[in-house]
């Protein structure tokens, strides 16, 4: 795969499709890096994704996205540093080291979870039931993501606990 992550203005020149087309199709793929706060796609996730139904690609989404709160600075740094300890998360050989790494990566989740919130407020995109629920449901997908690259079951251990605890360990 090509190291050089392209806009959706560059993919749609590189592939010759409209820009709105590409729009369309990236608009639910998690980008696979930022530039000054816009995101970039490798161009073969470009492609592939424009070879799925909309419908597909719907369902390939993530939560974070579907209000384009997480379209901001703080939001796209604090992505990308997810993105990269989850996958020296799935890298770890060491079962103990794993875990240590996922819990590591908590306090994070949540200052995510706090800042998407903080976000929406400013945007006044929805109400706030909804934008908590929206976050819940967020954190309960990044959760899915560390537990998968741990490989340390959500369900029938004691994961969820130990995320929370690590969370916010200053808390009473």
């Amino acid at each position: 795969m090509s190291e050089q992550l392209v806009s959706a203005y560059a993919a749609s020149r590189l592939l010759e499709r409209d820009r709105q087309t590409i729009e369309r199709a990236v608009r639910h793929l998690p980008p696979d890096g930022y530039q000054n706060g816009q995101p970039r796609w490798h161009l073969e996730r470009v492609a592939a994704t424009l070879a799925m139904s909309p419908q597909e690609r719907r369902q390939t989404g993530k939560y974070r996205d579907r209000f384009s709160v997480g379209r901001s600075k703080p939001l796209d740094g604090m992505r990308v540093l997810f993105e990269k300890q989850v996958a020296e998360i799935a890298a770890e050989p060491s079962r103990e080291k794993r875990r240590e790494l996922a819990l590591a990566l908590a306090p994070l989740i949540g200052e995510y979870q706090e800042t998407y919130i903080a976000a929406g407020r400013a945007l006044r995109i929805v109400g706030d039931d909804v934008l908590t629920a929206r976050a819940e449901l967020i954190w309960g997908e990044m959760l899915d993501e560390v537990a998968e690259a741990s490989r340390w079951p959500r369900h029938g251990s004691d994961f969820v606990l130990k995320m929370i605890e690590a969370t916010a360990p200053d808390a009473d």
